[in-house]
């Protein structure tokens, strides 16, 4: 008996274009933007603060974070550092400052002199800028600091100043003199009292200044206090141009003074509440002054290292 063969389905080709099957949806697309938008600005963050993390890690600095603390952020000034001059000092010596001339400098025993010569036709550079002559020895280490007087000099005209050496004057070498702003002033540590405000007393020979700072270490009040001694041989002179000085202060609102004579000399006692004082009245300046008077809110290290320059003990 024979097998019936077993009929095969012909193949069929179809070039109809192949359909993708979909299984299922993944519904993902907003979150996976959001995470590309999270890790970009990480990215960002990192490469804004690599620099501080970097100096973190090698110690130099820690790393702080606030509000605004890059508020007062100052420009990188890019200005070429001032350079010192230093003159080799000598009695023909002569040191040109923007129009005024500095020559004849003489030591005579302990007082050093020289002249100031105005070639330029601003009289009031003394004035509106502040100069400081430094001694040196050899190797460049000050020894003194003079505060130069805030005096007009008209063209063509000069001005002898002196001041007293407080070092040996074999020492001396070298000369600098050139203007330094309050920004040049070393900060200093002010006497704290019991209510929280400050205090600086600097002394001179026979004159006494006590400066009051407030709670911001700002000068609100001065109390000048001279005892003069009656052995001095131009006493009564100098009585008389106290007493003259004391009635023109107490012309002012702010300002006491008084003069009071014992058997020993007399002692002028002047206060100065400066809150009630305008420095920018010119009549009220012309009468107070005296450089170590300053304006309400003076900074403590600016009266500290001016008076220092004078020659004054503070502490």
């Amino acid at each position: 008996m024979s097998r019936k063969k077993k009929e095969v389905a012909p193949i069929v080709l179809s070039y109809q274009e192949l359909m993708p099957s979909v299984i299922g949806r993944i519904d993902s697309k907003e979150k996976s933007n959001w995470v590309v938008i999270v890790l970009f600005i990480v990215l960002i963050i990192f490469i804004i603060a690599l620099p501080s993390i970097t100096t973190y890690i090698s110690g130099e600095k820690q790393i702080t974070f606030g509000p605004n603390q890059n508020e007062n952020k100052k420009p990188i000034d890019n200005t070429p550092a001032h350079e010192t001059i230093y003159y080799d000092y000598s009695n023909t010596l002569e040191i040109p400052v923007e129009g005024l001339n500095f020559k004849q400098f003489d030591i005579v025993r302990k007082t050093f002199s020289f002249t100031i010569e105005n070639k330029n036709e601003v009289k009031n550079y003394l004035v509106t800028h502040v100069l400081y002559m430094e001694l040196y020895d050899n190797n460049q280490t000050l020894l003194q600091r003079v505060k130069l007087p805030n005096e007009n000099l008209s063209k063509g005209s000069s001005l002898d100043y002196q001041f007293e050496l407080t070092v040996p004057t074999a020492q001396i070498a070298k000369i600098v003199i050139e203007e330094k702003k309050v920004s040049d002033y070393p900060a200093i540590q002010l006497k704290k009292e019991s209510d929280g405000t400050y205090l600086l007393v600097c002394s001179k020979d026979v004159e006494t200044l006590t400066y009051q700072f407030d709670t911001e270490g700002k000068l609100y009040y001065i109390m000048d206090i001279v005892n003069y001694p009656s052995s001095y041989e131009n006493y009564q002179m100098k009585l008389m141009d106290y007493r003259q000085i004391s009635s023109k202060y107490n012309g002012i609102e702010g300002v006491t003074s008084n003069i009071s004579e014992v058997g020993s000399g007399f002692t002028s006692t002047t206060t100065i509440t400066l809150e009630k004082i305008d420095f920018e009245n010119r009549s009220i300046k012309n009468t107070l002054n005296n450089p170590a008077y300053y304006g309400k809110g003076t900074e403590g290290k600016v009266v500290y290292f001016e008076l220092s320059a004078m020659n004054y003990q503070c502490s």
